[in-house]
């Protein structure tokens, strides 16, 4: 039996035979503690007592959690005395692999069981967080208020869950009410060399008192005028209120959160240019200003809060039911240059590159090896040349539409996604015998955004033309070139939208149902659930090329299914075999239907959701000195779709690949151990070996965004070709990791540990165009040597080796301070990632899109 405490630390254990049993506490900041407690069976009070550990937590991994989707939750370990009836080996146990996933390889991109991101769900007091047009769940929306985000329990792979049927990876579960945070009041600041320089925290939690009121709140702050790559900034703020009041069998719960960020980015670029700047952090976003500071190009501003009302009922004492509604606000924006007939002022443009230059037979290598010398010799000419835009908008003055002034060639536009989402949970859980509880529930939501383009900066200029430029060049000046038919007006200064304005709507409802059954020797489980999910496009904007762009497109509707279920075998209570098994089917993502929804309502034929089949099994360990997993797990997705878009040079247009009928396969081994070897000393053994990749070819389609011809359905008429690409390896990050923790924790409350870590199998993106029969018989003759194999074969990056060493020491305020409150401590942690300072580490990288086979 497993049980959480309230944030005093109390708790409840029902339904319990007479007998003796042994009791495993654990809670942060407090060393592990094992006790026989016995139960007469009637209402029995134990108190257990809690040494303090060396330190409370490592903040400064949490922010790397958050960033990776991957955390450490509260340990729900337990094992029995060998009763007759043996404990359940719960999946959301803290395990030493999730551990690793966390600390030791989130740093490198590193996926559970290499899944997308969506493929994580994460609830928070019960409602689902992940975003309804990309699947995501986006820890930034929460980021920095640690303090109150510890309450969280992981469930891995197909465990069975208590908000919902959960994911294919990990399914988070955290509760940040106001009763559930520990009773405290918390300062933190962090110095750093990560995104952001500083870092401060304040939190207050007064606990639950004997009025049943409790409330917390929290504020954060994170800065840096420039991070460890060059260009990048950061500026972000936390808030946090939660207030409840426990009324008889209703526990009211108010929730409120924040994070306004503005933060400086940094990109991909071209390999190329990363060796010619001589910098593996080269950032190819920023460049001087005339007065010799910095500029970004790419700056990010994203405030998404939450407010949350729950309502948690005891029905019985078998039974409580949960109630919970959210509303989600705000938005992202993000700059970007962008021009009008002029030269692309990226530095890292490929045709500004030697390589490309060379392929120029009017100038041949001399030029190019000219431009190598110079850039290596200039590395600020591989950076944005802001004063060369600023005198280009000056010199072109021109009079339209009746306006004279200087028209911008170039500007810095803003890229704005503006949401409301409203989400709703009806939760029950009831122990309707012993060893059988049911869960279930029902959910809805409702997303709807707002995406627009608008004026930033003119730069210099007096007024920027929305006109689709690439069009204008094809078709002339025309009605086919204009953006918006429904306004005459071109004319666009800072803060007007041009480019495209549309709005998507999202709506998602789902019902699951849950039977945990626990024997003496043998837990079943079954899950299943049944959702509806519907999205479409509405226009604002009519464009002079596509007749369907305006106004509500066709609702694109799928009804989905998911069932899994599982067996535990408890050999005795500390070990466990388990084998589980799922089959569902899933919705589309809206990206991946509509060909292009910043121009059209146009979507790919017959949309469909994809097929999933997935099984795990493995064997745990949970003993007092040792606990490990080792684990199986295979997952075949079919029919998945995919739409990747780019920009054709030769075409002069944007160009969207659809893909569909993709296969993957997902196979590996994970392994995961904590040995205490003494009471101080601990070694943590993880590491996977994994397999992504396609099990067969798939076909896609080409569209191009300036193409007029129209099918006699309304859409436009793609060229379709095959893609051969069977057994090539899906980039989604490192596929075979391990890591070796050495961890010590000293009577005299200090604590020091050092991992070894190796991340390798990561494969860059591929063009599906490079593995078409059109572009292989343009390499025939070339089979074999470097050239087809530069073109067909898959890059694997770097393997990485890393070491991190942490040190932490925490002292009784009183000793230092000698009117501190009684039981305030200091703690000082200091840790170190990647201490042999390894720079050639390459975390992703993707081919450009276009066929490199006419080359």
């Amino acid at each position: 039996v497993s049980v959480t405490t309230d944030a005093n630390g109390e708790f409840l254990l029902s339904n319990i035979k007479p007998g003796t049993y042994e009791a495993i506490v654990e809670a942060d900041g407090f060393e592990t503690e094992k006790t026989s407690i016995s139960i007469s069976g009637g209402n029995d009070n134990t108190e257990i007592l809690l040494t303090p550990a060396a330190v409370v937590t490592t903040d400064i991994a949490a922010d790397v959690q958050q960033a990776t989707g991957v955390q450490d939750g509260a340990d729900d370990d337990n094992s029995s005395s060998g009763s007759q009836n043996v404990g359940s080996a719960l999946n959301a146990s803290r395990d030493p692999f999730i551990s690793a996933a966390s600390f030791a390889w989130g740093n490198y991109f590193f996926r559970l069981r290499g899944y997308e991101n969506d493929q994580n769900q994460v609830f928070l007091n019960g409602i689902p967080m992940n975003d309804l047009e990309e699947g995501l769940a986006s820890f930034s929306a929460w980021s920095g208020l640690n303090d109150v985000f510890r309450s969280i329990v992981n469930n891995m792979g197909l465990a069975p869950g208590e908000a919902g049927f959960g994911g294919l990876g990990i399914t988070t579960n955290m509760d940040a009410t106001a009763s559930s945070q520990r009773k405290q009041t918390r300062i933190t600041y962090s110095l750093t060399n990560r995104s952001y320089r500083n870092r401060l925290m304040l939190t207050h939690n007064s606990g639950l008192n004997k009025k049943g009121f409790a409330y917390s709140v929290s504020f954060s702050k994170r800065w840096a005028q420039e991070g460890p790559v060059a260009g990048t900034t950061y500026d972000s703020y936390g808030y946090f209120i939660g207030l409840e009041k426990k009324a008889k069998n209703h526990m009211f719960a108010l929730t409120a959160f924040g994070v306004p960020t503005k933060r400086g980015k940094a990109s991909p670029a071209m390999q190329e240019a990363i060796t010619l700047s001589g910098d593996n952090n080269y950032n190819p976003n920023w460049g001087y200003m005339s007065d010799g500071t910095k500029r970004n190009s790419k700056v990010a501003n994203t405030h998404v809060p939450v407010i949350m009302l729950n309502d948690d009922i005891k029905i019985s004492e078998k039974t409580k039911m949960q109630v919970a509604v959210s509303y989600q606000t705000g938005g992202t924006a993000q700059t970007s240059l962008d021009w009008y007939n002029s030269a692309d002022p990226r530095p890292d443009y490929y045709r500004y590159l030697p390589s490309y230059i060379s392929l120029d037979t009017g100038v041949g290598n001399t030029a190019a090896t000219d431009v190598a010398n110079y850039l290596q010799q200039n590395p600020n000419a591989l950076q944005v040349d802001w004063a060369s835009l600023y005198a280009a908008n000056e010199k072109n003055v021109q009079t339209n539409q009746g306006v004279t002034g200087k028209r911008s060639l170039y500007i810095l536009g803003e890229d704005v996604e503006k949401q409301n989402k409203l989400s709703g949970t009806f939760n029950v859980e009831s122990a309707i015998k012993q060893d059988i509880t049911l869960f279930g529930g029902l959910s809805f939501q409702n997303q709807r955004n707002h995406n627009f383009k608008r004026v930033n900066d003119l730069l210099g200029g007096d007024y920027f033309m929305n006109v689709n430029q690439f069009n204008e060049r094809n078709f002339g000046i025309s009605e086919l070139s204009d953006v918006n038919l429904r306004d005459d007006n071109t004319i666009v200064k800072v803060g007007d939208i041009y480019n495209y304005n549309y709005n998507t709507v999202y709506n998602k409802q789902s019902a699951w149902a849950q039977a945990v059954i626990t024997k003496s020797k043998f837990d079943y489980f079954l899950t299943g659930q049944l959702s509806n999910t519907s999205f479409y496009r509405s226009g604002i904007y009519e464009s002079g090329i596509y007749a369907n762009t305006f106004g509500k497109s066709a609702v694109q509707k799928f009804m989905n299914y998911a069932v899994k279920g599982g067996i535990t075998y408890k050999i005795n209570g500390r070990n466990y075999i388990y084998a589980n098994g799922g089959m569902l089917t899933r919705a589309p993502f809206i990206d991946n239907v509509f060909i292009n929804t910043r121009s059209r309502n146009e979507v790919v034929s017959n949309p469909e959701s994809e097929k999933v089949r997935t099984m795990e099994a493995g064997y745990l360990l949970r003993s007092p000195n040792l606990k490990g997993r080792i684990g199986f797990y295979a997952t075949e997705i079919n029919n998945a779709m995919d739409i990747k878009r780019y920009y054709d040079d030769d075409a002069f247009a944007f160009v969207a690949i659809a893909m569909k009928g993709i296969k993957k396969r997902y196979t590996g081994l994970e392994l995961g151990i904590e040995a205490k070897v003494s009471p101080r000393f601990t070694v943590n053994l993880a590491g996977t070996i994994g397999q992504a990749y396609f099990t067969d070819r798939y076909t896609f389609e080409v569209f191009s965004d300036n193409d007029t011809a129209l099918a006699t359905n309304g859409t436009s008429t793609g060229i379709t070709d095959t893609a051969y690409i069977k057994n090539y390896y899906v980039p989604n990050g490192p596929q075979q990791t391990a890591t070796l923790g050495l961890n010590y924790r000293s009577p005299k409350f200090w604590f020091a540990n050092i991992n070894f870590n190796y991340i390798g199998g990561n494969y860059i993106d591929f063009a599906p165009i490079n593995h078409t029969p059109r572009s292989l018989d343009l390499l025939r003759n070339n089979y074999g040597d470097a050239i087809y194999n530069s073109v067909t074969s898959q890059k694997m990056l770097n393997s990485v080796y890393t070491v991190d060493v942490f040190f932490g020491k925490s002292w009784l305020a009183r000793k230092i301070v000698k009117k501190a409150p009684y039981r305030s401590t200091l703690n000082l942690n200091i840790g170190v990632n990647n201490l042999l300072n390894n720079k050639n580490i390459q975390l992703l990288g993707f081919e450009q899109l276009r066929s490199d086979a006419s080359r």
